[in-house]
């Protein structure tokens, strides 16, 4: 299937983001109520994101090194959400995102001295040299950067002004969820007379729950996603090893304004794996891509031939057991129902191959759900369906020495009396 890209379409997505950030800021006032929060200080990138639709450009978390911009927001919904970065990189970047909804903003030297909370005298990373008019990009930066209280924009370092903006939103002696190490340091550095708790599972479950503008980067993540899956269906061919499949994936991600995330074919998600596809083999391609962060997530069968007839079974098994259960999704079902819906369907159809059923939600990461704590560990919680989630559920055949696998996925929205897909839907499998 071919998606054509609407470059205005995605102009709109764009003045959208511009406009307001994407966290649903209700869900969010209602999940920290029910925590007992008070507010969230964060600082790991894709939850910059999320509260602000500005993805920092230093965002090094991966190679350990700690954030340097921070998001704060109040649970009483009073106050705009509160931005603490560095001069330069707010004046250097975040200026250029022509953001236009309401946020306080305190601003470091990034190569200050950690010492008291005032704030020191103001250096400019760019003079004007005046041998020319500033450039349109330089008259905005500077304008975004002026318009910052003075009294905020010129903070000693990164713990003073997350101290002074936690104390000037009234969150200081609260209770406030945190997202990274740096935060609880910080605090713990200025007698931090609150308390911190970890917000990792505050946060999925403020994700589940999706505004209309998450809905709307979904859509277009999820339709452009399907289409490169698409072509790595066409791609397939006897001989063509795992690897080239998942460069196909990454090209044709790409081409549509998508980031490849991952390709799993045929079992297979190492990157290292590099099998060879057979004539008459069955094989699914499961691919994961995203735009503006927000996630596509489809899988389909593909058939090489003529596949073997316990292989054809176990793609229908697959097909039968999705649409059984995609054809009763609605608000306040468990994801343990679901699983039972299909396992039962496909039993009383009379097929006696395994099928799996994983319910998960999707949107910023793969998975974007809460779990339950097990010791330290993570597990499965059974979450109950409700109006804005966005749901996969996992479809593949459990059975090995069956000529090969097969496996559905789909992305669906939870609507207020049911549900309906996010993208376009395909048959269950491709036959080359």
């Amino acid at each position: 299937m071919e998606i054509s890209l609407d470059p205005a379409a995605d102009a709109a997505l764009s003045d959208w983001l511009r406009r307001e950030p994407p966290m649903n800021m209700a869900r969010a006032q209602d999940v920290m109520a029910e925590q007992g929060l008070d507010g969230l200080v964060l600082g790991d990138p894709i939850n910059l994101f999320h509260a602000l639709g500005h993805y920092p450009q230093r965002a090094n978390t991966k190679a350990g090194q700690p954030p340097t911009s921070f998001a704060l927001i109040a649970r009483d919904g009073t106050q705009p959400t509160g931005f603490v970065t560095s001069r330069f990189l707010y004046y250097y970047t975040f200026a250029d995102g022509r953001f236009g909804f309401p946020l306080q903003v305190w601003l470091y030297h990034e190569n200050g001295d950690a010492g008291d909370l005032e704030p020191v005298a103001e250096t400019d990373h760019f003079p004007d040299r005046g041998a020319a008019p500033l450039t349109v990009v330089e008259q905005r930066r500077l304008a975004i950067l002026q318009a910052v209280d003075p009294a905020r924009r010129s903070m000693r370092d990164a713990g003073a002004a997350m101290v002074r903006a936690m104390r000037d939103m009234g969150l200081w002696r609260g209770r406030i969820g945190f997202d990274h190490p740096v935060i609880a340091a910080v605090c713990a550095r200025h007698d931090h007379p609150g308390m911190l708790v970890p917000a990792d599972n505050v946060l999925r479950a403020i994700r589940m729950i999706k505004s209309p503008l998450e809905i709307a980067l979904m859509a277009r993540a999820s339709a452009a996603n399907v289409a490169a899956v698409g072509e790595v269906g066409r791609a397939v061919r006897a001989g063509a090893s795992y690897s080239d499949l998942r460069s196909v994936f990454e090209v044709e991600a790409a081409r549509r304004g998508n980031r490849a995330v991952f390709m799993t074919v045929d079992r297979a998600s190492s990157p290292l794996s590099d099998d060879r596809i057979e004539e008459g083999q069955s094989l699914f391609i499961d691919g994961v891509s995203h735009y503006h962060h927000y996630h596509g997530d489809y899988a389909r069968t593909v058939f090489v031939g003529e596949p073997r007839s316990e292989a054809r079974r176990a793609a229908e098994a697959a097909w039968f057991g999705w649409q059984a259960v995609r054809d009763v999704l609605r608000p306040g079902l468990r994801y343990s129902q679901l699983v039972d819906i299909g396992m039962t369907a496909v039993r009383k159809a009379g097929f006696a191959e395994t099928i799996g059923f994983g319910p998960h939600s999707v949107g910023l990461s793969h998975t974007d759900e809460p779990a339950e704590d097990a010791g330290g560990f993570y597990r499965k919680a059974d979450h109950v369906l409700a109006p804005g989630m966005i749901l996969s559920v996992d479809c593949p055949a459990m059975d090995t020495g069956i000529g090969g696998s097969a496996h559905v996925e789909d992305l669906m929205l939870i609507t207020a009396d049911g549900a309906e897909p996010i993208h376009p839907m395909t048959e269950g499998v491709m036959t080359i």
